[in-house]
């Protein structure tokens, strides 16, 4: 592969990365949202956690795990009981993070 056709690939993916991105910055920047779609976008961020945090929690080997033998799932129960009390993004991280830690440490 030449260099060019790697710079054109590499320019390529930069901006159809960043296009989506950018264009409804540039043209919502000035606009005031309606109100229900301001909640919605809202909704957005948590939502997507939430979808890529279940298959770990639900299924951390492949399969439904509820048991005890899930500490993820477990360790999740405080965790988010404290980001909605808090709504503290760093604060939770830093539980959840430090909770599964200290239980590894703990357990072996």
């Amino acid at each position: 592969m030449s260099h060019l056709v790697l710079a054109l690939t590499i320019a390529g993916m930069a901006a159809v990365t960043f296009g989506p991105r950018l264009v409804p910055t540039l043209f919502l920047a000035a606009a005031a949202l309606p109100r229900p779609v301001v909640v919605w976008l809202r909704q957005v961020p948590p939502a997507v956690i939430a979808a890529l945090l279940a298959p770990s929690l639900f299924a951390p080997a492949g399969t439904l795990d509820l048991g005890p033998g899930n500490p993820g799932l477990w360790l999740a129960v405080p965790t988010l009981l404290l980001a909605w009390r808090t709504r503290n993004f760093y604060l939770t991280i830093a539980f959840g993070i430090g909770s599964l830690a200290l239980l590894r440490l703990v357990t072996g």
